[in-house]
């Protein structure tokens, strides 16, 4: 028994230095039954011998071997049932709502955040409990084994899933806007129009997938509605790019086929029971297995006649092999692996193509008027060259009113000595430092990295200076200070999401209090003991959420203690071979610099990363405090 405890405690000790797959121990006990049966979770419930409906738990018993100083969270992918769970018998999280009034809310994921206060050392319980009603739904923790960990680990799991989601949407959407603007530019042909169509109807469809959309209060009937209107209606607009990128005249049975997609489409506006709507899923399959010899038919006839039938008839093929295994795979398990949209996209990629190569045909009969527009074009490249030059002469002027926003932080304050380097990738930069002295003669510092770069970071870090200048000397507490200053930026930040580190010096007491938000690490050195090492900390990211949880982390400052505060622009610098600068390199600087001066060391690592890197991949900004 001691053995199987000791394997137990060596397992689960990696729950706090990584994320963990929770895959074996669990156990569901159906309403009405009085033993619990031993489950997997990544299989359906209706799988393993239950039958729709029911109402049951699952539970897991998680074994903690220490209190962590952070947030924990458990991440169980969308489950097809209604959900309410809970950590050691409190409420986490609910999704969807019970009988009486029923609503599974299928495609949102279930990520819940477990506080600190919930969680106890030694044996943890989890129970999910699950209502499932519809005979189309898979039921219960079907589609991914959960994990649980760190609380920001999960996060970034979330978020890569969502820009990896944002990427195809934004590559779809740039063909809508592409063609979108070239058929208002140009009305000789309705294909690009029929093209742009299906690009925005895609985006549609795929728009519920995002996991960050569920949590901006958007009601879920309104992303299932869009979602199914959209998936219905698109193999429409892919049936007429293609027939009047060929000027063929649409046949009876497709001008049904269309009607019929159309009419399911609308319908699927309208409120109705999830079960009734997988159901006209299986008659839009129908239809779209009998749009498929149609297309082919069409191809068929235009293949030897034009380079662009060759082409979309390769786009046309991969799209149906990736459609029919998504079918399958989706009507099999369940577990939709999106293959849909690659084939998609290769078809609108061989779409664009296509008409690229109508368009070049056309050129050709238009090539001997051009030459009387070469002189148009001259002047227009004369006018974009003195365009261009006012840009840039705008561009220095705004390089030098951001420097004037940034305080120049080389000075002395009691015992306190700094030294600051600012470096931006272009002209003007997204990071962001400041500081404030109190009346106590205490001193506050604020540092900021603002998502991207140019412009709009620049824009946003122009906020971040008049909320500095509001908050700062009102606020001493840093904690308490990234509250506030993320609640002033939450209206004004979409996709530029914002790092952070704020801290606070009482040089009477000796006390050195900070906070982080999503912002590496500062480094604690101390000249006397010769010790470097990050300090503890790092909390969610600006701009997420209204309601997080910052804490507030305090040191006692000793004589020859020395911080290294910086943004990510410094480790994620490259050089030729793609290598990154790290926090290897960055830590052996601070170390073979601790014994020179702030200044000298702030040169000595400039010098360094000039030297590593290529080119700049991002702003690089940090500073060095002293403590005598």
């Amino acid at each position: 028994m001691k053995i199987l405890l000791l394997v137990a405690f060596l397992s689960s000790s990696a729950i706090f230095s990584e994320v963990v797959s929770l895959e074996s121990g669990w156990t569901f006990q159906q309403d009405g039954e009085s033993v619990a049966k031993p489950v997997l979770v990544g299989i359906p419930l209706i799988e393993q011998g239950y039958k729709v409906p029911f109402r049951g738990k699952y539970r897991l018993k998680i074994f903690v071997p220490f209190l962590p100083e952070y947030s924990m969270a458990i991440y169980m992918d969308r489950i097809h049932s209604a959900d309410q769970t809970f950590w050691n018998g409190k409420s986490i999280g609910t999704t969807g709502s019970f009988t009486p009034n029923y609503y599974p809310y299928w495609h949102k994921v279930r990520y819940y955040e477990i506080p600190i206060s919930l969680l106890k050392q030694g044996e943890n319980e989890l129970i999910v409990d699950v209502e499932c009603r519809e005979t189309q739904f898979r039921c219960g923790l079907f589609r991914s084994v959960p994990i649980f960990g760190k609380q920001d680990q999960i996060k970034d799991k979330m978020v890569f899933e969502d820009v990896y989601q944002i990427l195809i949407a934004a590559l779809f959407f740039g063909i809508f806007l592409q063609q979108a603007i070239g058929y208002a530019l140009n009305r000789s042909s309705k294909s690009g129009l029929y093209l742009a169509g299906t690009a925005i109807l895609f985006v549609g469809w795929r728009l519920p997938v995002l996991n960050k959309i569920h949590f901006m209060m958007v009601p879920p009937e309104v992303l299932v509605r869009l979602l199914f209107f959209c998936q219905f209606v698109f193999p429409v607009f892919i049936m007429l790019f293609v027939h009047t990128l060929f000027d063929r005249r649409l046949t009876k049975l497709a001008v049904v086929t269309f009607f019929l997609d159309v009419v399911l489409g609308i319908i699927q506006l309208f409120p109705m029971n999830p079960d009734s709507r997988f159901y006209l899923v299986y008659i839009w399959y129908v239809l779209l297995a009998i749009k498929v010899p149609i297309l082919v038919q069409l191809l068929a006839k235009n293949y030897n006649k034009t380079a662009e039938a060759i082409v979309v008839s390769l786009g046309a093929l991969v799209a149906t092999f990736f459609g029919i295994a998504d079918v399958i795979t989706d009507v099999i398990t369940g577990k939709n692996s999106y293959l849909t949209q690659y084939g998609i996209l290769t078809f609108l990629f061989t779409g664009v193509f296509a008409i690229a190569l109508q368009s070049a045909r056309t050129r050709k009969e238009l090539r001997n008027l051009n030459e009387s527009l070469e002189m148009l074009v001259t002047l227009r490249t004369q006018e974009l060259h003195k365009q261009f030059k006012l840009l840039h002469d705008d561009l220095v002027i705004a390089a030098g009113l951001q420097s004037k926003l940034i305080p120049p932080m080389e000075f002395e304050h009691h015992s306190l000595s700094v030294a600051s380097v600012f470096m931006p990738m272009e002209k003007i930069g997204g990071d962001y430092f400041d500081y404030y002295i109190h009346e106590d003669s205490s001193i506050s510092f604020l540092l900021c990295d603002v998502l991207g770069h140019g412009i709009a970071a620049a824009l946003i870090a122009s906020m971040l200076k008049v909320n500095f200048l509001e908050i700062a000397p009102k606020e001493k507490d840093p904690g308490s200070f990234l509250l506030e200053l993320n609640q002033k930026m939450l209206p004004v930040v979409e996709k530029n999401y914002i790092t952070a580190v704020a801290c606070h010096f009482d040089l009477e007491r000796s006390i050195m209090k900070y906070s982080v938000m999503g912002h590496p690490s500062p480094y604690i050195m101390n000249i006397v003991s010769q010790t470097v090492a990050p300090l503890i900390g790092r909390g969610p990211i600006m701009g997420w959420k209204k309601d997080v949880l910052v804490e507030t982390f305090s040191r006692k400052l000793e004589p020859g203690d020395r911080f290294f505060f910086y943004t990510d622009g410094i480790t994620e610098s490259q050089n030729k071979l793609r290598e990154l600068y790290g926090e290897f390199r960055l830590k052996g600087q601070l170390v073979d610099g601790l014994n020179l001066s702030i200044h000298d060391l702030n040169e000595k690592i400039k010098k360094d990363i000039r030297k590593f890197a290529f080119r700049l991949s991002d702003d690089v900004t940090y500073f060095t405090i002293d403590i005598k």
